[in-house]
């Protein structure tokens, strides 16, 4: 065999052997359900599936309120009546380890899940 054709089948085995370790991973990869934890004052006071679409209410004292919106696999805060509203202008959170903060009424809406996030850190 002359050395073009060598150099040929060697390119060709190289990216045979990328593919499937390429695609290896994600026959095996088994995302856990997600869930949407809800934490106030340091007690976690609800857990639900990222997969189902709903709108909680979460109440806070006797006249505060967060409304947690959950479709599409991703979670976000419709409605707060806190002062800065900070938590409503926050993005939608979908990732193991990403969370929402509503530092007036003590609330914290973070993302937990098997799987792992692919982010160390966000910063605005």
């Amino acid at each position: 065999m002359n050395k073009l054709k060598k150099d040929m089948i060697l390119i060709l085995s190289f990216l045979i052997a990328a593919f499937f370790i390429w695609l290896f991973p994600s026959f095996f990869e088994k995302e856990g359900p997600a869930l949407v934890k809800v934490i106030q004052d340091g007690q976690e006071t609800g857990a639900y599936s990222l997969l189902e679409d709903q709108t909680v209410f979460i109440p806070w004292g006797d006249e505060n309120y967060n409304l947690l919106f959950i479709s599409g696999g991703e979670a976000s805060v419709s409605d707060a009546d806190c002062p800065d509203g900070l938590c409503v202008k926050a993005r939608s959170i979908s990732k193991s380890g990403e969370s929402i903060i509503c530092l007036p009424h003590k609330l914290v809406i973070q993302i937990e899940s098997k799987e792992e996030g692919a982010l160390d850190a966000v910063t605005y």
